[in-house]
């Protein structure tokens, strides 16, 4: 098994995966190929687990937005946040949304 582990240049630190291996290495270089789609936006990440994880700050769940059709693309769709208007001043724009599922959304 050790012969198909892929070991970075750099550190030497071993991952079972290329993929893991070529991630690793944006830590190295300071490459952050995933930016967040939301066009007000400005933020980068070096790992697509955490640019999906930051997406959510936004109001948006990466995993009901993504098809596996669309491999390592990062790409999502978006739909409307919704805001619970009790959480909050009525006159005043909510200074953080959250994400409700439709499925709970829509509960009586």
């Amino acid at each position: 098994k050790r012969s198909k582990m892929h070991q970075c240049s750099v550190c030497l630190k071993i991952f079972p995966r290329p993929s893991g291996l070529n991630t690793h290495m944006n830590s190295h270089s300071g490459a952050k190929p995933y930016k967040c789609p939301v066009s007000s936006c400005d933020r980068h990440f070096a790992v697509r687990s955490n640019a999906k994880r930051h997406l959510k700050t936004h109001g948006i769940n990466p995993s009901l937005m993504e098809s596996p059709s669309q491999g390592t693309n990062f790409m999502v769709g978006f739909e409307e946040p919704l805001v619970n208007h009790h959480v909050h001043d009525a006159g005043r724009p909510p200074t953080r949304l959250r994400w409700i599922p439709h499925s709970l959304a829509t509960r009586t």
